[in-house]
């Protein structure tokens, strides 16, 4: 009898999914007009008439990607594409334009050889910002990467912005 009042009772419980809810990370990039990689990317090739490669190699595992078209403002034209670490809220951004972004002088800036010919430029995150970037022209777009860290973390070598770099070349 136990059985048969049990099996009942799953049978006629409302049935629900068992994660429902959003994590802070998706609802405060959602919230912030973000949305997937993809559908960003799609907008701002069809703005541009210009085909976009995004990374396939990055530093850390993302476990949240978001992208962004930015149609109005300071960014108005450029395509951002965030990937989220959330073990470690590391961020790596890559951004997508039809026109030079930011000239990194020379003074603080490296250039670095990237595939088939390319020359990046690239700053290295110091005490004061552990913020490294990496640009680069590639068909037609201008690309900057950036790899956000906590400050309490050491900063991102060259190197590992070369790797994503290259494997948006390739």
């Amino acid at each position: 009898m136990s059985k048969l009042i049990l099996v009942s009772m799953l049978l006629l419980m409302p049935v629900q999914p068992l994660h429902t809810e959003t994590d802070s990370i998706t609802e405060g990039y959602i919230s912030s007009g973000f949305t997937t990689v993809e559908k960003a990317t799609i907008q701002y090739e069809e703005k541009f008439n210009q085909k976009v490669n995004s990374p396939n190699a990055f530093p850390f595992k993302p476990t949240h990607s978001f992208g962004r078209y930015n149609d109005r403002g300071y960014y108005k034209g450029s395509l951002e594409l965030e990937y989220v670490d959330s073990s470690n809220r590391d961020v790596m951004v890559v951004w997508v334009t039809a026109q030079e972004q930011e000239d990194f002088p020379l003074t603080i800036s490296k250039l670095v050889p990237l595939e088939n010919g390319i020359i990046g430029s690239y700053v290295e995150g110091k005490e004061h910002a552990s913020i490294s970037k990496l640009a680069f022209e590639y068909e037609g777009n201008h690309y900057m990467i950036e790899y956000i860290r906590s400050l309490s973390l050491p900063y991102v070598k060259e190197e590992s912005l070369v790797k994503v770099a290259n494997s948006i070349i390739l």
